[in-house]
């Protein structure tokens, strides 16, 4: 009996075949994120360096809890000194960890930039003071289930990280005031040398479809994010010391 190809049924299966393969063979899963896996008090330090492996600057991300919305969130400070000293402060809900409120300063040689934003159930109001000293206020329609960009790498410490492990994220950066749905993929595991030492580790890739950040991280409990390549600024974070909270 002769077998007859039906060309639009083989052209969907193609497509299926191929956008499989660019996800790494993975289905995304639900969003779940698990219990905190980090203390009061947690610091990661990290050295920067830049594409040309220059070292550049030094990093820093602490987590403490409570903040000022809830005293069973927690609070998650960024502190970037490389080539501009940029500080951040999120604070997140105990529950799903999404943002409540946020602070970002950046300062060169310039002047200052800084950033708040305040988020209530689907907005998000943003108060940006620009380097001459000029205010402006936006209010962003959202979805309730936004993540702060800043925080995924911290966030997906809590995710049941396995090889062929992929989900969504709706990430949201004030600064840009705009949601990208981001794709959360693992590959295989790496084991991977940095100055506070050698880790086994996951190699987790968040991606949007203009850019892809690399993390490697830890594979043993609490999960450091021993390394990372920002898509934003190119630079490279290696751990240098991991200070457990307490």
């Amino acid at each position: 009996m002769r077998k007859v190809w039906n060309s639009g049924v083989g052209i969907f299966v193609l497509v299926a075949v191929l956008l499989l393969a660019a996800c790494g063979g993975a289905e995304p899963v639900p969003l779940i994120f698990g219990d905190p896996v980090w203390r009061s008090g947690e610091n990661s330090h990290y050295q920067v360096t830049d594409r040309t492996g220059k070292l550049v600057g030094t990093a820093t991300v602490s987590l403490i809890v409570g903040n000022e919305e809830s005293p069973d969130g927690w609070t998650l400070r960024r502190e970037i000194s490389a080539g501009q000293s940029e500080v951040a402060t999120i604070s997140l809900a105990g529950k799903g960890y999404g943002p409540v409120r946020s602070y970002l300063s950046r300062i060169d040689t310039s002047g200052a930039q800084q950033v708040e934003a305040a988020v209530i159930r689907s907005q998000v109001d943003i108060t940006l003071t620009n380097k001459a000293g000029a205010t402006t206020y936006e209010r962003v329609s959202v979805p309730s289930d936004i993540r702060d960009e800043r925080t995924l790498l911290t966030l997906a410490r809590t995710l049941p990280l396995a090889e062929g492990y992929a989900t969504r994220i709706n990430s949201f950066m004030p600064i840009v005031g705009t949601v990208e749905t981001m794709t959360v993929a693992v590959g295989k595991r790496e084991r991977v040398t940095v100055p506070a030492g050698t880790y086994d580790t996951w190699l987790v890739e968040f991606s949007t479809p203009d850019r892809t950040t690399q993390a490697w991280i830890s594979v043993d409990a609490p999960h450091p994010v021993v390394k990372f390549i920002d898509a934003r600024s190119k630079g490279l974070f290696e751990l240098t010391e991991f200070v457990a909270g307490e």
